[in-house]
């Protein structure tokens, strides 16, 4: 039976505080409105009633797949209907959401796809000139949102991509609440934030909604944390409209719809979590548990785990004493230059056979890079890390001590990783292939002997996709499936391989109470089987539910969240084009005055060819190294690459340039005479030099302040501009993801395969691709004129620099000339 009430009728609150005049909630009212996607069998909502008052604030639930993310890509206008099946209305004040953009703010689940800009402040503003808001006020809206999600302890220009998710979650709503949006639209909000963050972010939610009167929606599995703060809960029909819709108190109060809300897999107040020590699963017994007859018993956990060799002793099976971490290798070398430093260091970790260990702390703190390295997927930057017998195998006493050593079908049998993103560890077309691929790989330690025999192989895929209930999609592709089926699938590919290790990061981001009980289901029955459990986890009831010891990172051991590490410090280290600013001299000019002397320069080298100017560029650029701080064997890394290729241009011209003067070579089929060897000299350093200016240019500006110039200076499409420097993060959030799945190849016990990683990677690239566009559109990008919170500007300074480079290339030019060795390249 569906229960109603009518919405309060709430105002808006006169302005106050530091956020300004007050934002006008929006009205939200839905009349039969249906959606269905294009590659969808059945419609994520249909005939949808429901009207919103203006300043109330919604808790919105219901089952997954219920539709609620699709509620708010709705409400947001980001909704494209592409092949997809749309009717009814759905309007903000009356408006189609597509036509009120900036009305409305949306922030998603993944928090990867939510920043778009590189660095905190840039990104924060992002919204703020989207929606045309004066230059001047821009500043202190940035300082109140980072202060009000608790990023004001980082500069304005600390590289977002050097955050945590749970840092760039709270980034992203900074984003948002400097909107000022009418609409507040949060989904799953909280869902990668440590419990302190949790609050925090929920307090700075309300108090904008209460501070500018605007409507607030929150999509949320766990519903206390909300709850009390809010007016109303809604709760979606799957696949249908809206089920309940009553005051938020009386998810307290009324004993029918807190059970219908636990059958939905919806975690509501006081009430015990699925797999807790409430009883619903029979208590875990010691570490090395036997049977009557006092021995090892792994009947109960065939299907997932394999029978453990030496691995039953009390002896630690991993250990890392005084171990410092962090996700770069730890050597230097001629081309990476200055070892990153560590973002945790003095760590003591032991892990026991049979027993289940949570490292926490806040975002931030390292705790992934800890979970890697102990995984055998990073090198250690310091001290040890050492596997004992129980973890190497009866067979493997001759591998190296430190996991990282060992080779990627050695680590798959004996610790398995589950990442925080699923689909990083999917590598085959099928389900029951995914499930096959990690038994076939895993290998007896220290041989190369297969540790399951092809009936054994297939007897674990059965009962593993029976144990799973992954049966009635053994066929299907696993980039399909639901976000539960997922996560249970990923645990599967790692107890595939009989690890006596397991290693999972985050393992509930995301998961509603069912999902969650079926994990927790999966991992006790390995600890049952003498397995052994590390998680990477915010989550208490997850920590409880498996009985789980704590390793939690103190301040003794990590950094403070967001300390800039000393290779992005040192002012002759900065990155090329990175978002790190450059604080040389050259660094604090202008990109439009840098762009006119690369002009200059490059305009007088492509107009000759011949050695000398080319000379000229080269030592005019290497003189300028100190204006610019670059050192160097800095600068030789950055340009070696191009030295190689202008070599090879020598190479090539000389080769297939005409013969003249006399012959030097004769290589038969031709021959290499003065003539062609001067030609080839000719464009071997005119390709040479003319990179050199380019990258002394680039290695000193920064790309959100270029991006700045040519919109403001230069004019260009804001659009254009912006959309490539969004492009540039994408570039170099897709290297990370490289990373990560080479990671996940080798957790998986397949070493280096490019294909499949670059097929991975592609995979990435749409996904993220796509969210990003959506990220951008939801804070009022393209919605109309816009202003700029830096406005750029030409200084004296800046006058400098291009004469600099007219000069250079004047010089370059009159060399030349003087030396008889100019030649205009476009002269018949």
């Amino acid at each position: 039976m569906k229960r109603t009430t009518t919405p309060p009728e709430l105002s808006a609150p006169t302005a106050g505080g530091t956020a300004g005049a007050a934002t006008a909630g929006v009205r939200v009212r839905a009349q039969c409105f249906s959606y269905q996607h294009a590659d969808r069998e059945r419609p994520a909502l249909a005939g949808l009633d429901l009207e919103l008052a203006p300043g109330e604030k919604v808790l919105l639930a219901g089952a997954s797949g219920a539709g609620k993310s699709t509620l708010l890509h709705a409400l947001a206008g980001v909704l494209h209907h592409d092949d997809a099946a749309s009717s009814g209305s759905l309007l903000l004040d009356g408006r189609h959401p597509a036509e009120a953009r900036g009305r409305a703010g949306l922030m998603q689940q993944d928090p990867e796809s939510q920043v778009v800009l590189a660095r905190i402040g840039d990104d924060v503003a992002f919204s703020c000139e989207n929606l045309a808001v004066p230059a001047e006020e821009i500043p202190q809206r940035v300082k109140a949102a980072l202060t009000a999600v608790g990023l004001d302890h980082l500069p304005l220009d600390h590289p977002s991509s050097q955050l945590s998710g749970g840092q760039k979650q709270r980034l992203a709503l900074a984003g948002i609440l400097a909107m000022r949006p009418g609409l507040l639209l949060l989904d799953e909000p909280t869902a990668n934030l440590d419990p302190e963050g949790t609050l925090q972010v929920r307090d700075a939610v309300v108090a904008a909604a209460a501070e500018t009167g605007a409507t607030l929606v929150v999509v949320e599995h766990r519903l206390e944390t909300w709850v009390e703060h809010m007016d109303t809960l809604l709760v979606l029909e799957p696949g249908g409209g809206l089920r309940h819709r009553v005051p938020a108190w009386a998810v307290n109060d009324d004993a029918a719809l807190r059970q219908e809300l636990v059958e939905a897999g919806l975690w509501v107040p006081r009430q015990r979590p699925p797999g807790s020590s409430s009883g619903q699963f029979p208590p875990l017994s010691a570490p090395g548990r036997t049977s009557q007859a006092g021995k090892i018993d792994h009947s109960t956990s065939v299907s997932l785990t394999a029978t453990r060799s030496g691995g039953q002793s009390s002896a630690a099976l991993l250990t890392g004493s005084g171990l410092a971490v962090h996700r770069k290798p730890p050597r230097r070398s001629w081309r990476s230059g200055e070892p990153a430093q560590p973002t945790l260091s003095g760590v003591n970790i032991s892990l026991s056979p049979g027993s289940a260990l949570g490292i926490t702390g806040r975002n931030g703190a390292g705790k992934s890079t800890l979970m890697l390295t102990l995984a055998g997927l990073l090198a250690p930057h310091g001290g040890t890390l050492t596997a004992g017998r129980g973890l190497k195998g009866e067979h493997g006493a001759e591998l190296p001590d430190s996991p990282f050593e060992w080779r990627s079908a050695d680590l798959t049998s004996r610790i398995g990783t589950v990442f925080q993103e699923p689909e990083h560890q999917f590598v085959r077309n099928t389900v029951a292939d995914e499930l096959r691929l990690s038994a076939e790989q895993a290998r007896v330690p220290g041989t190369r002997q297969p540790l399951f025999s092809e009936q054994e192989v297939a007897q674990r895929v059965a009962k593993l996709l029976e144990r799973l209930r992954l049966t009635h999609l053994a066929q299907a592709n696993p980039f399909t499936l639901s976000g539960g089926e997922k996560r249970r699938l990923s645990v599967g590919t790692a107890l595939a391989a009989g690890p006596e290790v397991l290693m999972l990061d985050e393992p509930t981001f995301g998961q509603d109470a069912h999902t969650f009980s079926e994990l927790i289901s999966l991992l006790r029955e390995h600890l049952d089987s003498g397995g052994t459990v590390l998680a990477v986890t915010h989550d208490a009831d997850f920590l409880e539910a498996l009985g789980a010891e704590r390793y939690d990172l103190s301040a003794e051991t990590s950094a403070p969240p967001g300390t800039q590490q000393p290779e992005q410090k040192h002012p002759t280290s900065t990155p090329l084009l990175s978002a790190v600013r450059d604080t040389s001299w050259l660094g604090r000019r202008g990109p439009l005055a840098k762009l006119l002397a690369l002009l200059f320069i490059t305009f007088a080298l492509i107009a000759t060819i011949d050695p000398v100017s080319a000379a000229v560029v080269a030592v005019a650029c290497f003189a300028l190294l100190p204006v610019a701080n670059i050192r160097l064997v800095t600068f030789l890394r950055r340009i070696w690459i191009f030295a190689a290729a202008a070599l090879m241009a020598v190479w090539g011209a000389a080769i297939a340039a005409e013969e003249s003067g006399r012959v030097l070579l004769d290589l038969g089929v031709t021959t290499i005479s003065t003539g062609s060897l001067e030609l080839g000299l000719s464009l071997g350093a005119r390709a040479f030099a003319i990179v050199l200016p380019s990258v002394l240019i680039f290695s000193t500006t920064d790309p959100t302040d270029l991006a700045d110039s040519l919109a403001q200076q230069v004019k260009l499409p804001a659009r254009f501009v912006l959309g490539a420097l969004a492009a540039m993060r994408l570039l170099g959030l897709m290297a990370e993801h490289w990373t990560t799945l080479g990671h996940a190849r080798r957790a998986r016990g397949l070493g280096s395969r490019f294909l499949s990683q670059a097929f991975g990677l592609l995979v990435q690239a749409i996904r993220m691709a796509t969210r990003l566009a959506v990220t951008m559109e939801s804070r009022g990008f393209g919605a109309g004129p816009r202003t700029w919170a830096r406005r750029a500007s030409f200084t004296r300074a800046d006058w400098l620099v291009a004469l600099a480079g007219f000069l250079i290339a004047a010089t370059a030019t009159a060399a030349a000339l003087a030396a008889g060795t100019w030649n205009l390249v476009w002269q018949s």
